[in-house]
């Protein structure tokens, strides 16, 4: 009886052990293609008709055949985590989409306050730990 008892725990603790280390249904998968998943340019604010974020997507197609784009891009090439040279690229594509098309600035600066609620959010999702 006893070597009954000992063996459904030793059973039930392994079973135990197996399950935590189950993947989580939500978790990722292992084996999806690299890059699915990730944004490639930003994404549209709800304030922004269609035709003028077509007018932007455009535009910014237009900017990175820039030369002054072009050049703070090689820069931040050069080194990544220089927060300067991506400054200077943000400054430049900025630019560039103004010159392409100066009604834009509406759009620009509406994904400016995008992003400024952004960074606000995660400072305050940061200082809740």
């Amino acid at each position: 009886m006893k070597l009954k008892l000992a063996f459904l725990l030793a059973l039930i603790s392994t079973a135990g052990l197996i399950a935590a280390d189950a993947p989580k249904p939500d978790a990722p998968k292992g084996d999806a293609p690299k890059g699915e998943g990730k944004r490639k340019g930003p994404s549209k604010p709800d304030s922004v008709s269609d035709d003028d974020w077509k007018k932007f997507l455009a535009a910014s197609e237009k900017a990175k055949e820039d030369p002054a784009v072009k050049a703070a891009d090689a820069k931040l090439k050069e080194d990544p985590k220089d927060a300067d040279a991506r400054k200077a690229l943000m400054e430049a594509r900025k630019a560039a989409i103004l010159k392409a098309d100066a009604s834009l600035d509406s759009v620009l600066k509406a994904l400016e306050e995008a992003r400024g609620k952004g960074k606000g959010k995660k400072k305050k999702d940061e200082a809740a730990k």
